[in-house]
């Protein structure tokens, strides 16, 4: 049996400052035919689970490309997308002459490009083009993705996380490669069956370990037990997708004659999601007093976190806002922050460890919400900024940082980076030689999927108000192209879920 197996990952944020670029797609981040299986080995990956099901049963995997953004953006530049995009089907093509059973197509669901509002469902469907109508085609997808009619025709299943903070990406590989595997051998005949919502909520009241999204998927073990019901998956979606099929979506994978079933599954989840979307809303911690309060507790570390500059989604992470509120607030005890500005990362390799030096930080982007500061300290050490990440999520994978100093101002230790990158694990850190336990305040921007690997050991942990275009406050956002009426941005408490 001859599965092949691609994977094109990033997350589009419409209204990021920056395009996603080949600066995103280095040559750390495609890797192509082999070498994306050989790379996947002892991680918590989607390719490792497949892998892991492949060696279960007689299956040949054939590797494609695997790209991954190093962090999320706006859309990607066309040029970016297509050159990526058509090399992976072109590897794919190269396959399918000889006889391929099944593809597995590991994906986010939350990619657009220049020209492209669905670049998720566009690959998928030039996908099938290329395979035909007849070889099952199993897509998995982060928890984030925005899930689209395209999506859904081309696929024969989309297969979601079920966790946020996110970390069963290797289960997750499970689950798509299992249920291809029953498509190829007849046991299963899956269709995908979706509900849309009219509402886009933001990510930092959207966790599964508590909540509606929790009640959802707990809902959701019941209805699995049933006969030719396949697999279920709640999308909250990437909330910053400004395009005309955005909202939330349920989607359930069921054997074709289950199809109406299927549909009445979704249905019923989806309505009481509705009913419960006020849960959605967020409460924000005030910058300057959660700083004094942080400052002025017995207990550390406490956990801030800037989830309106996240590199995961999809914002510069160059923000100055919680750093200027830091250094004004003249901590007494050891402070632990992070940007991004690579021009102040080459002046203090030009300087050297141990140099003094005044310098302009932060607002590299031209993000129009914040202006450079400047920062007089220390540069402490410079680092070639890899690191391996060593929570549940994206365990085993090396991240990519650039080029990165540690610049140190009275009791304030910023780690200035030349790339932006995920902020789940304390090894952001920890690699450069800042322990979190040991630091009063850890400011990480993220919205929640730091919390798996912070939570055990914070004393406090809040979401702080800062500007950004990655804010919770949706409908302090230019939404221009979402389909209206929708949830936050308008009335609108009648509405049944129809599949």
């Amino acid at each position: 049996m001859r599965i092949a197996i691609g994977s094109f990952v990033q997350e589009s944020q419409s209204f990021s400052p920056i395009k996603g670029s080949w600066q995103h797609f280095g040559p750390n981040e495609i890797v192509r035919g082999q070498g994306m299986l050989d790379e996947a080995i002892g991680t918590r990956t989607e390719v490792a689970g497949a892998i892991a099901v492949a060696s279960q049963h007689d299956v040949q995997l054939v590797p494609l490309l695997r790209a991954r953004a190093s962090a999320s953006s706006g859309p990607i530049l066309r040029e970016v997308y297509e050159s990526i995009r058509d090399e992976l089907l072109a590897r794919l093509r190269e396959a399918a002459a000889e006889p391929l059973d099944g593809v597995l197509m590991v994906m986010h669901g939350a990619m657009s490009a220049e020209g492209y509002d669905d670049a998720t469902g566009d690959t998928l469907q030039r996908a099938r083009q290329i395979i035909g109508p007849r070889t099952p085609m199993v897509a998995t997808l982060d928890l984030h993705a925005n899930i689209t009619r395209q999506m859904c025709a081309a696929a024969d299943g989309l297969v979601g996380y079920l966790t946020f903070p996110h970390i069963d990406l290797y289960e997750t590989g499970l689950r798509g490669m299992r249920l291809l595997h029953a498509a190829i051998f007849g046991k299963a005949q899956p269709v995908t069956v979706m509900v849309k919502l009219p509402m886009i909520v933001p990510a930092e009241n959207a966790q599964t370990t508590h909540g509606v999204i929790h009640d959802l998927l707990e809902a959701s073990r019941a209805h699995l037990e049933e006969s030719g019901i396949y697999d279920i998956s709640i999308f909250p979606m990437q909330p910053w997708m400004d395009v005309p099929e955005a909202g939330c979506s349920v989607v359930v994978v069921a054997d074709e004659a289950r199809r109406a079933r299927a549909e009445a599954i979704a249905a019923q989840l989806a309505g009481v999601w509705w009913q419960r979307k006020e849960e959605h809303r967020v409460t924000l911690a005030p910058t300057d007093r959660t700083i004094a309060e942080a400052l002025a507790s017995a207990h550390k570390p406490w956990v801030l976190a800037d989830s309106a500059d996240a590199p995961s989604s999809g914002a510069p992470g160059d923000s100055t806002i919680t750093l200027a509120a830091l250094l004004n607030a003249q901590p007494p005890a050891d402070c632990y922050t992070n940007i991004v500005d690579p021009q102040a990362v080459a002046r203090m390799i030009e300087c050297g460890v141990g140099s003094q030096v005044t310098l302009a930080l932060g607002a590299s982007s031209g993000a129009s919400l914040y202006r450079p500061i400047e920062v007089t300290g220390k540069v402490r050490l410079i680092s070639d900024g890899d690191f391996v990440h060593k929570g549940e999520g994206f365990r085993g994978v090396t991240i990519h940082r650039g080029r990165t100093a540690v610049l140190q101002s009275g009791h304030v230790h910023i780690v200035v980076m030349e790339r932006a990158c995920l902020q789940w694990d304390p090894e952001l850190y920890r690699s450069v030689g800042l322990e979190p336990t040991d630091a009063q305040i850890v400011i990480v921007k993220s919205p929640a999927g730091f919390r798996a690997a912070y939570s055990p050991f914070a004393a406090a942990i809040h979401v702080l108000d800062a500007p950004g275009v990655c804010t919770p406050n949706l409908t302090a956002l230019p939404y221009t192209r979402i389909p209206r009426p929708m949830w936050p941005f308008d009335p609108l408490d009648d509405w049944r879920a129809e599949a």
